[in-house]
């Protein structure tokens, strides 16, 4: 199984910790957050690694080639720019995980299906999100708490095959919303269904050993 560390720092520091899209509308404060955190956020997810050379190496050159591409977000707001964008800081995780990959699964202190699980916990929450303010569902300044939160509860029930905790989950989030803005909106549809698309096809994935 291969240990998907770096994605992971990346989508969580700068989807779960800043927001994303606002980086790419030059927020200082956020670009700040985003820098701050890729360092914190490497460092908690690969700290015993740095006592190798090879690993002190990797997560340092990571990071920094990551933070220098949050300053290249802020050039422009464009749609195109930034699938560009996203797709290169996706390539270069990648890059990173092909050549220090077994490095990490022998020698991190978090297993690689763990991480890999966390990542997708990640994906199915933040990364969502994201998705949805560039397209216009969420405000681009929302943090969509009520949505992420019901995603990972999603995720975390799918994961473990607890259908019954699911149910009272969509349930539960439904009459919430209900009685919180009482005016229906279709996210209350298209948030669960993103969510629990990702953790199906991740729970698939990881049967089948493709992450």
């Amino acid at each position: 199984m291969v240990p998907n560390l770096f994605l992971l720092i990346y989508t969580t520091s700068e989807y779960g910790f800043s927001n994303n899209s606002l980086i790419y509308r030059q927020n200082k404060s956020e670009i700040r957050k985003a820098i701050l955190w890729v360092v914190l956020i490497g460092l908690a997810l690969s700290f015993n690694l740095l006592i190798f050379p090879i690993g002190i190496t990797a997560i340092l050159t990571y990071v920094v080639l990551t933070a220098i591409l949050v300053f290249a977000k802020k050039r422009s707001d464009k749609i195109s720019w930034y699938f560009e964008m996203e797709f290169l800081n996706l390539l270069i995780a990648l890059i990173f995980t092909f050549i220090f990959g077994n490095f990490v699964a022998n020698h991190n202190y978090i297993e690689p299906p763990f991480l890999n699980y966390l990542l997708g916990l990640v994906i199915a929450s933040v990364v969502i999100a994201d998705i949805f303010r560039r397209s216009n569902l969420i405000d681009v300044n929302s943090n969509d708490a009520d949505g992420n939160f019901e995603r990972i509860l999603i995720f975390i029930f799918i994961m473990a095959l607890q259908w019954w905790y699911l149910a009272i989950t969509l349930m539960g989030m439904f009459i919430y919303r209900l009685i919180r803005y009482k005016k229906f909106d279709k996210m209350w549809l298209v948030s669960p269904a993103a969510g629990a698309g990702i953790a199906f096809l991740w729970l698939l994935f990881m049967n089948l050993g493709w992450i």
